[in-house]
């Protein structure tokens, strides 16, 4: 994304059938073209809903990716090398197409119909695809010991605030602060947030989450800096029962407002040792029953 305009990376149909062919798409990716046509659809209406930004639609070419993605030592099924190719694609003079075009010009997916009555039709968009993936994630609080960590499976096409909310609810949180997700290019903040950064119910958690290693941080009450490292352990197909779920974990989620993991740690270990000057102050931040093992 530039400044001025967002490049959408966008295959034709045939190209589409290419990248799958070339492995270069996986579970997180609608395998029919038309939930994909859809899901960018979506995508950058509510990208127009909360931003100016204008928007154009680069066609990706599979060869071209593939070169490019070895020009540049990057993956080739990444979902960020087809980010990256599509900003160097307009940095290169490619205009790509112009969204949303007028009503009754041809669509921008190449359909060859007008956009009225193809991407941009109501019945199109009416349609609720199932989510094509579940990502099984770890999340672990950085700085605590004995660990404190959670396995949850969400599926792939969940907005970020609602992931936010999930999260809370697997760790033990009481959603009582700002939060944000970080991954290693850029920040996506609280919609409460008036940083101007990418906010949180405007991206998906497939965005940040793209295949098994892939990891981002989560960030939970900018007072006490509370992070956490998700891992993606696993892509599970998607289904009937693909739903939040809380698989596994262990150790207790701090009390809010404890001061972040230094202070926790502080508190945990004078919690442990009655001769401690601070053991009161342990009993009175933490409970006297604060069992750090257990998962509550």
């Amino acid at each position: 994304m530039s400044a001025t305009v967002y490049q959408m990376a966008y295959f034709l149909r045939d190209q589409y059938e290419a990248a799958w062919e070339r492995g270069l798409l996986n579970a997180t990716s609608y395998r029919d073209h038309g939930d994909y046509r859809r899901e960018n659809e979506q995508t950058m209406r509510a990208l127009a809903a909360r931003s100016t930004t204008a928007i154009r639609v680069m066609r990706l070419n599979v060869t071209d990716l593939l070169a490019y993605a070895q020009r540049e030592g990057k993956d080739p099924a990444g979902r960020q090398t087809r980010l990256d190719f599509a900003g160097w694609l307009h940095k290169a003079g490619h205009t790509g197409e112009l969204w949303p075009p007028e009503r009754n010009a041809a669509c921008w997916c190449g359909s060859g119909g007008k956009y009225k009555k193809c991407c941009g039709n109501a019945g199109f968009l009416a349609v609720e695809p199932a989510d094509p993936a579940s990502l099984v994630l770890r999340i672990e609080l950085d700085g605590i010991t004995p660990r404190v960590w959670r396995r949850v499976a969400i599926p792939s096409n969940t907005p970020l605030d609602q992931v936010h909310l999930m999260f809370q609810e697997a760790m033990g949180w009481h959603d009582q602060h700002m939060y944000a997700f970080e991954t290693h290019t850029h920040t996506i903040i609280d919609p409460r947030s008036d940083s101007g950064e990418a906010t949180a119910d405007g991206e998906r958690l497939v965005s940040i989450a793209t295949q098994p290693g892939a990891t981002f941080t989560y960030v939970y009450d900018f007072g006490d800096h509370w992070t956490h490292t998700v891992t993606v352990e696993e892509i599970r197909p998607g289904g009937a029962d693909n739903t939040f779920t809380i698989l596994d974990g262990e150790g207790a989620c701090p009390p809010e407002d404890t001061g972040g993991a230094a202070r926790h740690q502080y508190l945990l270990d004078a919690l442990a040792d009655p001769s401690s000057p601070d053991h009161d102050e342990a009993v009175d931040q933490l409970g006297a029953d604060f069992q750090p093992a257990k998962a509550r």
